[in-house]
């Protein structure tokens, strides 16, 4: 009998150059001219040549990974001929699912995450910390006692796993939650090496003018459910959807509550973009029948275990 799919777009950190390299010269065609009527730039250059720096610089990265997943979801359509049950995508990701959706067609997408990196880079600045292996309240509460002790920003922005929460506030609200969370028996605190500190009030400025952003843009109700960041729920409709989208920014990403609705439906698990971050975090979750769409015998592997 033919199992239940749930597609996994990834967020920032999955980038890497050349990760284009498996898509042939029609897809790459594609991507350099779409970026160069809607960006102004050529975005195929920035992923195939770099540097590092720049593709690792928030406002080219997040059009960077869209686009690469997008060309990824297309290549999953060609192999498999089915149409997923359910998406979900970290972060970033999110958008990539709505693109996947027919949410929103790509062409505007890849100019509004463009702005969306824009935005986050001129918000005000700070550290990012992965937190392993402490308790989730632990971690919530010594957020809490830093922000009151220094009147500085600082709060859990990616709940991954129980055994994996990222922190994001000031510099120095930051780096003193982490040393707490190590002190309170945190295996490891690992800092993050970002440009920005995302879903955490940091981002305010740049909530304020993604709202401002998604008036322009109207949003479909998806075709294929997504399950969003900010409360591992469906988006109704156009409005709910562009809030979820701006609380995004500000709120945390609530990947522990996604991974534990997709683990019920019992399915395939297919991380459909480049690298494998997502599905080591849907094995840290219990999850199962985990597939990456970059692997070289993605195409053996998805029939070995469907229907």
């Amino acid at each position: 009998m033919p199992r239940h799919i749930s597609l996994l777009f990834p967020g920032q950190g999955s980038q890497s150059l050349g990760m284009l390299s498996s898509f042939n010269s029609e897809d790459l065609d594609f991507i350099s001219s779409a970026s160069k009527e809607t960006l102004s730039f050529d975005l195929l250059d920035v992923i195939q040549s770099g540097p590092d720096d720049k593709l690792n610089q928030t406002s080219f990265t997040q059009p960077a990974l869209l686009a690469t997943s997008y060309l990824y979801y297309k290549k999953f359509l060609s192999i498999t001929e089915l149409t997923p049950n359910i998406m979900a995508g970290h972060s970033l990701g999110e958008y990539s699912a709505l693109v996947a959706s027919g949410s929103i067609d790509f062409k505007t997408a890849l100019n509004l995450v463009y702005k969306r990196g824009l935005f986050m880079e001129k918000s005000d600045v700070g550290s990012m910390f992965a937190i392993l292996n402490l308790n989730i309240e632990t971690i919530y509460s010594i957020c809490d006692e830093v922000r009151e002790t220094l009147d500085e920003i600082v709060a859990p922005a990616n709940i991954n796993s129980a055994n994996q929460v990222v922190i994001a506030g000031s510099h120095e609200a930051a780096a003193l939650a982490a040393e707490k969370c190590k002190v309170a028996g945190a295996k490891r605190t690992i800092q993050l090496k970002v440009s920005v500190a995302s879903h955490c009030n940091l981002m305010q400025s740049a909530s304020i003018l993604l709202s401002e952003e998604m008036k322009n843009i109207k949003f479909n109700n998806p075709t294929i459910p997504i399950i969003h960041n900010v409360d591992a729920l469906e988006g109704n409709n156009d409005d709910d959807i562009a809030q979820k989208l701006t609380d995004q920014l500000i709120k945390p990403v609530q990947w522990l509550k996604t991974m534990e609705k997709i683990n019920m439906l019992d399915g395939i698990v297919v991380e459909c973009g480049p690298g494998r971050v997502l599905s080591g975090l849907a094995k840290t979750n219990g999850l199962s029948n985990i597939l990456t769409m970059s692997s070289d015998n993605f195409k053996d592997n998805f029939n070995n275990i469907y229907g």
